[in-house]
């Protein structure tokens, strides 16, 4: 009964402690002197307490072709520039009408953690084993405005 038991624990931990899951973060923002609304969704997928990776999409509406121009160079160059420095960014930009539409899967395994952290050392509490935690991307995703479910 006792060995039964012990195996149910162990069975138990390797399922439930690295438990998968989802945690959805949304940011809006409305600029009426530019002339622009920013709808961003940032689902961050994890196992445990660490990221697997962060799927955003951020949607930019403006009657405004040069504030699409605007931000379409700024999303191009920023990602790209992240992508060349540390990989893991994939990135698709699209622009139909009067809105622009990035996607972006991070994907944490294929960057280079250690390098990241050594540029912006302010993230260094939000790794652990040249892993994003949890808990500290939400943080990260928060400070900038953004609202968080299933924390």
């Amino acid at each position: 009964m006792k060995k039964y038991l012990i195996l149910f624990i162990c069975l138990f931990c390797l399922t439930g402690c690295d438990k998968k899951g989802t945690i959805n973060c949304t940011l809006s923002s409305k600029d009426v002197i530019t002339g622009y609304e920013l709808q961003s969704n940032y689902k961050i997928n994890y196992k445990g307490k660490y990221v697997l990776n962060v799927e955003t999409e951020e949607i930019v509406t403006s009657d405004s072709e040069d504030v699409l121009d605007y931000f379409e160079n700024q999303v191009n160059t920023s990602y790209n520039a992240l992508n060349e420095a540390y990989g893991g960014y994939n990135i698709n930009v699209t622009r139909e009408d009067n809105k622009l539409s990035s996607k972006v899967i991070i994907d944490y395994s294929k960057m280079n953690i250690e390098q990241y952290v050594t540029d912006s050392p302010t993230l260094k509490e939000y790794t652990e084993n040249n892993k994003m935690l949890k808990d500290g991307v939400v943080a990260l995703y928060e400070s900038l405005g953004a609202t968080c479910d299933n924390k």
